[in-house]
């Protein structure tokens, strides 16, 4: 389409100067080269023009088998009509010219012709006075890389605008477009398409209500709801309520909310750059739904790579594994790293993690966690803390192994193990070793604990016996391996202290208090919990359904509507 659609203004302008060829002032003009036989009619100054009738107007000539004039400037062409300048060609059966030679009609499969420039359609009409052009049934349109098919095509040159409005199909480049509505601006080299707009290629296909088409510079503009679908694989979507597109290096904008749909996998926000081909973009206020899986992601900004298979989201960032029926856990972090193969998530790292909550009484915070979903372990890196009601464990890195996605099997932790249950503000049992193992039961209550490598105790039992004056009594140990059964997860129900167990007895008192209730490097951290916002990020999961929802109604809509004319 590009700039040639000057051209067909230059086509059209021609028949400005038809007008004055049979203008009573300029009927001198007008040469007649050859006819067959002429014959005048007096009574109402007809005159009949037969056989091999050539007409000349300054650089416009007439070619047809039979010509009728008739006072009031009206003029009939029949038969292998042709009219002619150096620059513009017009074939038809017929050919009128009426109401003071300000209206040209041409009918009888009408051709068109200038340049690079063809136009064929039964009927042609021209308004020379308001300078509109319209061709009817059967329009074909053919302009260097454009055909377009239509029935009624129309053009007003005072607007330079050429518009339809019952339907049309044009084929442009690898590009098959359908839409009910359409207007062409050839000076401005742009087209805008309306109502059950469907653009076919290759690769995909797209659906929308409103589009413009830069054709200079091919790029495409959305004004309404748009679907493009991937043509392999429809479960494939792409979903924007408005945006940009740039055909020549396949990339998308857009600054409203939008939706990709890959793989099982939902990609949504606003102020969207999307690569088609590298498959790579950047995006705002993000929610990323793994549907499979269950999984949710939730953050302010990330990037994604779907070649590679990484995806990167930053800031106030969420990841929510829900199950129905059951408790989620949740996890609170500034930065995700989430790594896809194979069309499944087979690792996330978070850094850092600033809040892992399981239940309402187990969290963990660390510098960083690695989650391996089909492993259904859990690393935490970095100083972790794990918080258990009111136990808590460190150590310089943390695993957790899962049952399933939601219950515990057991926990392992390397180096500088330390596990603390708090009694009261000032008393605390301790362990703490260099390796721990600690065992869950079926509601996620640690069971059992066991501390090996230089393992250290100092536990409060509470006596009964007169002789110490019912007072509690500190248990003060050291060994090679600590075994703790607790009781529902709440006290140590038995201890056993195994291999070179030395082991000291202290009533409490003042005396002692202070150095004997602490093992070296004790530190309760229970103000660096933070509070799980689950019930602010249920709001938000509810909104994402419902937008889901009037999403997926607004794209069946769209899809049904636009394919009811194929």
């Amino acid at each position: 389409m590009s700039s040639k659609y000057y051209s067909l203004l230059i086509i059209l302008l021609f028949f400005l100067n038809i007008e004055n060829s049979f203008n009573k002032n300029l009927q001198k003009s007008i040469k007649l080269i050859h006819a067959d036989f002429i014959q005048k009619e007096d009574h109402d100054d007809t005159v009949f023009l037969i056989g091999h009738v050539h007409i000349k107007h300054k650089e416009y000539q007439l070619f047809c088998d039979k010509a009728i004039y008739k006072k009031k400037n009206k003029f009939y062409g029949y038969g292998n009509v042709q009219l002619k300048s150096e620059k513009n060609k017009i074939f038809s059966q017929k050919i009128e010219f009426s109401e003071n030679m300000n209206n040209l009609k041409a009918s009888g499969k009408v051709i068109l012709v200038q340049k690079n420039i063809k136009l064929t359609a039964n009927i042609i009409n021209y308004n020379f006075r308001k300078k509109f052009f319209q061709a009817i049934q059967n329009v074909v349109l053919l302009l260097d890389e454009l055909k377009l098919y239509t029935n009624i095509l129309e053009y007003d040159l005072n607007f330079n605008k050429i518009f339809y409005k019952r339907g049309s199909t044009l084929f442009y480049k690898d590009y098959n477009i359908y839409s009910k509505e359409g207007s062409y601006f050839p000076l401005k080299k742009k087209a805008t398409l309306k109502y059950e707009v469907k653009l076919i290629s290759k690769n995909y296909t797209v659906y929308s209500n409103s589009i413009e088409y830069l054709f200079s510079i091919d790029k495409i503009k959305f004004y309404s709801p748009t679907i493009v679908i991937n043509n392999n694989k429809i479960e494939n979507f792409f979903y924007a309520k408005s945006g940009y597109f740039f055909i020549k290096k396949n990339i998308f904008l857009s600054k409203e909310y939008c939706s990709l749909h890959y793989n099982d996998k939902i990609i949504k926000g606003k102020y969207w750059f999307f690569d088609y081909n590298k498959k790579s973009g950047f995006i705002k206020n993000i929610f990323f739904e793994d549907k499979k899986k269950g999984y949710f992601f939730i953050g302010d900004n990330g990037n994604f790579d779907l070649y590679s298979g990484l995806i990167f989201l930053k800031k106030n960032i969420v990841f929510i594994k829900i199950k129905p029926k059951e408790d989620s856990f949740f996890i609170y972090s500034d930065k995700i790293k989430i790594n896809l193969k194979n069309e499944s998530i087979l690792s996330i790292q978070f850094f850092p993690v600033i809040g892992f909550f399981l239940n309402e009484e187990l969290q963990i915070k660390s510098y960083s966690l690695i989650y391996e979903p089909s492993n259904k372990s859990i690393q935490f890196n970095g100083n972790p803390i794990f918080w258990i009601k009111n136990q808590q464990i460190t150590g310089d890195s943390i695993f957790i192994h899962f049952k399933n996605d939601f219950f515990l099997d057991y926990l392992k932790i390397m180096k500088n193990a330390f596990y603390i249950k708090k009694i009261n503000s000032k008393e605390f049992n301790q362990i703490k070793g260099e390796i721990m193992i600690g065992l869950f039961d079926k509601k996620n209550v640690l069971k059992k604990i066991l501390i090996k490598g230089n393992a250290k105790s100092i536990i409060f039992h509470y006596n009964n016996s007169s002789l110490y004056n019912k007072k509690k009594i500190i248990n003060k140990s050291s060994c090679g391996i600590i075994y703790a059964n607790l009781e529902k997860g709440k006290k140590i129900k038995k201890i056993f202290f195994l291999e070179k167990s030395n082991s000291e007895l202290f009533l409490l008192s003042n005396s002692i208090f202070e150095k004997n209730l602490f093992l070296p490097q004790f530190s309760w951290k229970e103000k660096e919990k933070s509070k799980n916002k689950k019930y602010l990020i249920y709001e938000k999961i509810k909104k994402y359904r419902k937008e889901s929802l009037e999403e997926k109604k607004e794209i069946e809509k769209l899809i049904k509507k636009n394919n009811m004319y194929e």
